[in-house]
């Protein structure tokens, strides 16, 4: 876990990169906050993450009424076509939660998919994109972010994926968030304690 001066200059370098930082405390401030994020009647989906699910934010946009839950409407598709397409269109959501693998003191904020469903969101196509990251994940560099993916959130993830589907997981896509041109597009939201690969 990264001391008050390492996050400190974490955020100023996030923030130096136009993405917006928010830092809460605890998890149920973590919910507060990311509930207030989504405006009525917006469409809402979710990148597959541990983070998310851990702080049981997958719990409330599963539970909730208010919104369009695309993940949910993914879920009911019957048709691997159909599915596939769906997914292609959840990156254009008008809210899109996702998680990074890792975050730089230097700013860059590092994201890995095996086949890049989720990361498809992050670029552009989501209107706002909001990124939740346990301070766990905060390192020195990016090459030492680069590390931690490989040597850290890839064997976790490999292990979930074996036990809940059977097969292994590859390092598919990786998404280096260098700097966001767009104002008020892209937020990380930091929780103080250790989330998700």
């Amino acid at each position: 876990m990264p001391d008050d001066e390492t996050l400190e200059e974490t955020i100023a370098n996030i923030e130096r990169r136009n993405i917006t930082v928010t830092i809460c405390e605890t998890e149920d401030d973590a919910i507060e906050y990311l509930r207030d994020r989504i405006p009525t009647n917006a469409s809402v989906a979710n990148g597959r993450s541990t983070t998310l699910s851990e702080l049981g934010f997958i719990d409330y946009l599963e539970g909730e009424d208010g919104f369009t839950y695309l993940n949910d409407r993914i879920r009911e598709i019957d048709d691997d076509h159909r599915r596939d397409e769906a997914r292609r269109e959840a990156v254009t959501a008008d809210v899109f939660f996702d998680s990074p693998n890792a975050i730089a003191a230097t700013g860059q904020i590092v994201g890995v998919n095996g086949k890049g469903t989720s990361l498809g969101a992050w670029p552009y196509p989501a209107r706002r994109l909001i990124l939740v990251s346990g301070t766990n994940k905060i390192v020195s560099s990016l090459e030492d972010a680069l590390d931690r993916i490989r040597n850290v959130a890839y064997p976790l993830e490999d292990a979930r994926v074996q036990t809940v589907e059977g097969h292994g997981s590859v390092i598919g896509k990786v998404m280096i968030y260098e700097h966001e041109k767009e104002d008020n597009r892209t937020e990380l939201v930091l929780v103080k304690d250790n989330y998700g690969f």
